[in-house]
């Protein structure tokens, strides 16, 4: 038995979750199975949502073949474990312990489906259930099919941040930290957001705005030493990952660079009325001028940085001020994201020309293939038709 495996099962959920107790005959309800860790160091699932005992948990998933492996991994060692509050394993085979408390466990052995295992090798990696039809059909407009996907996703994101009552700046200004996190790091980048909220930046000129986010982020413990009086403590180290990052992409780097942006940001909101291409020159400038005032090396990952800005943050703001136009035309003018499920479709023969068919591509694929909803797509039901 591969933990791979009983990744693939967690993440699409293949177990029959209905039939399950915890090991200590505890009552287990799963309501979102997380983000899974492919990457990086740390647990396999961030964020997944259960009650267990009818209490309502939310934070990480650790997923052993053997309970014991937790010691024999040397988690009991690192911090990054600390908040698991679910440990899957095929075996339980000992307790394990954060702190003193015993981890509730989850055991698979009872449930798990022995031909299914026989074919797992041919389905774990197939991201896209309807990847073999689609390749034979030579005449299938896809983009035409999943076209209403780019607009539906706009406006979720919307929904789902800029709500009424909410702080409008504040939610902007997470959501471009999060866009200077990118996948990987957007959680610790909102943290960070929220440890230095908008309405403190709002309190301090240029220079303490930058010296503030860089302090608080824990990445720079010179300056963070410097400042032993500021109210917010450092977040810890752990929560950032390095691994597998390209060097433009590094968190100090990425720091330090959103400490840059954020000396420059205000809370001015008259370029939801520009056109998509002055939109594009607006931010364009001010990460220019951010980064040459703070002397930041930033040609290798500026077009990057300055997309995943306008598409993460700047097109929900747009539609929260009723410019749905602008967001679709700004998003159809930038250039497709180049990510792992972009890449998935990619080897079905379906590329991606801009942002927002990239981002179509993305919808699709979570909401849409994750969840087997093959009669529910556009696509699934046209392959399926013909």
């Amino acid at each position: 038995m591969d933990e791979s495996y009983l990744h693939f099962l967690w993440r699409y959920k293949r177990l029959p979750f209905h039939q399950l107790t915890l090991s200590n005959g505890g009552f287990f309800q799963l309501i979102s199975e997380g983000v899974y860790n492919a990457f990086e160091s740390g647990p396999d699932f961030s964020c997944a949502q259960m009650k267990m005992d009818e209490i309502h948990w939310v934070g990480n998933v650790e997923i052993h073949v053997q309970s014991s492996d937790w010691y024999a991994h040397g988690h009991h060692l690192d911090p990054a474990y600390n908040n698991v509050i679910l440990h899957v394993v095929l075996i339980h085979d000992r307790e394990v312990f954060i702190n003193g408390t015993s981890v509730p466990t989850l055991e698979l052995k009872s449930v798990i489906d022995k031909e299914h295992i026989q074919r797992q090798k041919k389905v774990v990696n197939t991201a896209i259930p309807c990847a073999p039809l689609a390749k034979v059909q030579k005449k299938l407009l896809f983009f035409e099919l999943i076209n209403p996907t780019l607009k539906n996703r706009l406006v979720r994101k919307t929904k789902s941040g800029f709500s009424s009552g909410s702080d409008t700046m504040q939610h902007f200004y997470s959501l471009i930290a999060r866009a200077f996190g990118s996948k990987v790091n957007d959680l610790p980048f909102e943290v960070l957001a929220k440890q230095v909220p908008w309405k403190s930046l709002l309190e301090m000129d240029a220079n303490q705005r930058f010296v503030a986010v860089v302090s608080v982020s824990g990445l720079f413990p010179a300056i963070s030493s410097e400042n032993k009086d500021n109210e917010v403590d450092p977040i810890d180290t752990y929560w950032w990952k390095c691994k597998g990052q390209h060097a433009s992409s590094q968190p100090q780097k990425r720091v330090a660079q959103f400490a840059a942006f954020v000396s420059f940001l205000s809370i001015d909101f008259s370029f939801v009325n520009f056109n998509h291409l002055d939109i594009v020159n607006y931010f364009s400038e001010m990460l220019q001028k951010a980064f040459l005032d703070y002397g930041i090396p930033h040609q290798s990952n500026k077009s990057f940085l300055l997309n995943n800005i306008l598409i993460n943050a700047v097109s929900p703001l747009l539609v929260h001020f009723n410019q749905l136009n602008t967001a679709l035309a700004l998003m159809q003018s930038l250039e497709p994201e180049n990510n792992f499920i972009t890449r998935q479709f990619k080897t079905m023969g379906v590329k991606a020309s801009n942002a927002g068919e990239s981002q179509m591509l993305i919808e699709l694929h979570n909401h849409m293939c994750s969840a087997k909803k093959c009669l529910n797509c556009a696509v699934g039901k046209y392959l399926l038709n013909t």
